[in-house]
């Protein structure tokens, strides 16, 4: 089947890419404060200032320990500024980044993170 995702999603881009996956409906999972891994996973997230994404962060302080990587979408127009949210996460837990894209992704987007979730 592939590794567990978990992700998320402000503006719902993250969440169109994630449906681009057509993974099992138990294999992707939206990320909360509240939710609690204990399995293999690997992070989805997009790019914004660290308080909108707190949720993020209060729930990997709890599933840090789980996660496999990290998987960033954000908008090249930002120049330095692209994916920090991602980097800002990997440095802070030790993570690597295992990809990045644009946006919602495109069609070979989609095959890559397809071939990193299936190498897990």
């Amino acid at each position: 089947i592939g590794m567990k995702i978990a992700y998320y999603s402000v503006t719902r881009q993250v969440s169109r890419f994630v449906k681009k996956l057509n993974l099992a409906s138990d294999q992707a999972v939206e990320v909360s404060d509240t939710l609690t891994l204990s399995e293999p996973f690997i992070l989805i997230i997009p790019t914004y200032e660290k308080e909108i994404l707190q949720e993020v962060w209060d729930f990997m302080v709890d599933n840090a320990e789980f996660c496999q990587g990290i998987i960033a979408s954000g908008n090249r127009n930002f120049a330095e500024l692209y994916i920090y949210s991602a980097k800002d996460l990997s440095a802070e837990f030790n993570l690597p980044i295992l990809y990045d894209f644009e946006f919602n992704g495109t069609d070979e987007d989609v095959t890559a993170v397809n071939s990193i979730l299936e190498s897990y």
